[in-house]
């Protein structure tokens, strides 16, 4: 009977050791999460920004930052909750032409070009270009780790908004647009 109760004394301090290491953990992982997302930025208007060239999906060269604002929004051409906001840059595209670049950036480095198509006929057909992140270095440079995030970068590489997980339809994209471009 005693070594029964000592079992289970045993067991119940490893459980309570075992989570309270994972809460510990889990703290940890949350407030350490945004440290590494401030990308390396110079003075305003200098030349050593690390930019990261990448090609559209319809061949066209982009660099990100580019020499405006650039809305990049990482989403992924199979995630059916991404296509909302997809819809609301399609809707704002017009009214910010003047102000930033759009880009859709797909997730999944070995979508096709097929894929991203379907997804942007779900989409509404958006002018804005589509890429696929095939190196991560977009998802790495801006620290993305959840789809349906946004972020809005200066042309001399600072991050000046994010939304992470966060699907936006027109009205709420439009008041976190107008909040985050100058």
């Amino acid at each position: 009977m005693t070594t029964t109760r000592n079992h289970r004394r045993i067991f119940t301090i490893t459980a309570v050791v075992a989570a309270a290491a994972l809460i510990l953990v889990l703290a940890l992982t949350a407030l350490n999460r945004g440290s590494e997302t401030a990308p390396a930025a110079g003075p305003a208007g200098a030349n050593n920004v690390d930019r990261i060239e990448i090609t559209s999906v319809d061949g066209k060269a982009l660099t990100v930052p580019s020499t405006r604002p650039t809305v990049l929004y990482f989403m992924a051409s199979w995630c059916y909750t991404c296509v909302p906001q997809a819809e609301a840059m399609k809707e704002l595209e017009q009214e910010y032409a003047d102000k930033a670049d759009f880009v859709a950036v797909d997730v999944t480095p070995e979508n096709t070009k097929t894929e991203v198509d379907q997804f942007r006929e779900l989409a509404g057909n958006p002018g804005y270009p589509y890429v696929v992140d095939r190196t991560r270095e977009l998802i790495q440079k801006y620290g993305v780790m959840s789809l349906d995030s946004t972020i809005v970068v200066s042309p001399e590489g600072e991050v000046l908004a994010r939304a992470d997980s966060r699907p936006m339809k027109a009205d709420a994209l439009k008041a976190f647009l107008d909040a985050a471009l100058p």
